[in-house]
């Protein structure tokens, strides 16, 4: 056995403490058809200039980069990469499958999130009544380093979508490590309305069960053949309430159930923003989501279904905080 001589013990323990070594409802529910007004940037200037830029993360994994879930592989920074095993000890499990490593937040690469959906999430450009989106608000709860490109467009539904060639136009845009926010159901749920394309006139409706998921599996299977991260984001409820009851109704609760089940059936991160604005909405109650939640239109009554700017910064608050619920490394950009 070799013994290690004493001074050269002595000399070693000094040396490491000398250098300080660590270890380590109102609304009829109608299509939402609004003008988009898109614009990009870190944050939504009063509601009067927004963000957009919905992206997902590459399913990357942490040091020794393991397969993402889309099957490809991609080092990580710090472990910060969704999807892939093999991430840093310590880190949390992601909710799009693997793990995220706990790497230093300091490291974290830049990020771009892209936004698909309706007029609640898209972006309203000098509103006269104040209108806006969540999507236009969501850079402002992150640092500089996640850039949000809001591509939410009103009257659309999770097909739509598709048809006009709007989901193609992210999935060219979109790269590895970046994050894909999608929302849907407002109009989804519509019975009555229909969209002219091709010259076929379509239904709005999608059946949560069955056409509703089919349509949304094609954003979150397109995102992750790109090494992105797909998230669903549940739609929010509508104004549907009376008097000063703090009790709403959620007409939207059989397309944000449908999202969920798609979430756990493919194992994709959700957002349960209809679970959280409910929420907000029954404390605050009918009488104030009247005068400074939704929308109050020009002629003083109130639109049950979109918002006003202080509606649509809760809102997007409340997605900010669904990403650390979900578990998702965009967390860590948190201001």
């Amino acid at each position: 056995m070799r013994i290690r001589p004493i001074f050269m013990t002595i000399a070693l323990h000094s040396f490491v403490a000398g250098i300080g070594l660590a270890s380590g409802g109102c609304s009829s529910g109608g299509p939402d058809d609004h003008p988009a007004a898109q614009t990009t940037g870190s944050g939504g200037g009063g509601g009067s200039t927004g963000t957009g830029t919905g992206a997902s993360t590459s399913a990357s994994s942490g040091a020794g980069g393991a397969s993402s879930a889309s099957g490809s592989s991609a080092a990580g920074v710090g472990g910060a990469g969704e999807g892939g095993g093999g991430g840093a000890a310590g880190g949390t499990t992601s909710a799009s499958g693997g793990s995220e490593g706990g790497g230093g937040s300091a490291e974290l690469p830049d990020v771009t999130v892209y936004i698909a959906g309706d007029s609640t999430v898209q972006t309203y450009v000098n509103s006269a009544l104040h209108q806006a989106g969540w999507g236009q608000m969501l850079g402002e709860f992150f640092d500089e380093r996640v850039r949000v490109d809001n591509r939410a467009i009103g009257g659309r539904t999770a097909r739509r979508y598709i048809d006009e060639g709007r989901l193609d136009d992210v999935l060219e845009d979109i790269q590895s490590g970046d994050y894909f926010l999608v929302q849907f159901g407002t109009n989804d749920s519509n019975k009555t309305a229909t969209y002219e394309h091709d010259g076929k006139t379509i239904p709005y409706y999608l059946d949560p069960a069955t056409d509703f998921k089919s349509y949304l599996e094609r954003y979150i299977t397109g995102a992750q053949a790109r090494s992105a991260t797909p998230v669903l984001v549940t739609p929010p409820p509508r104004r549907s309430c009376s008097g000063d009851s703090h009790q709403f109704g959620n007409g939207l609760a059989a397309h944000s159930q449908a999202m969920r089940e798609l979430g756990d059936e493919l194992d994709v991160a959700v957002i349960d923003l209809n679970a959280k604005t409910l929420a907000h909405l029954n404390s605050i109650g009918c009488v104030a989501a009247g005068e400074d939640f939704f929308l109050v239109r020009a002629d003083g009554s109130v639109d049950g279904t979109h918002f006003n700017e202080t509606g649509a910064r809760v809102m997007a608050g409340l997605v900010a905080d669904g990403t650390e619920d979900a578990g998702l490394t965009l967390a860590q950009y948190r201001k």
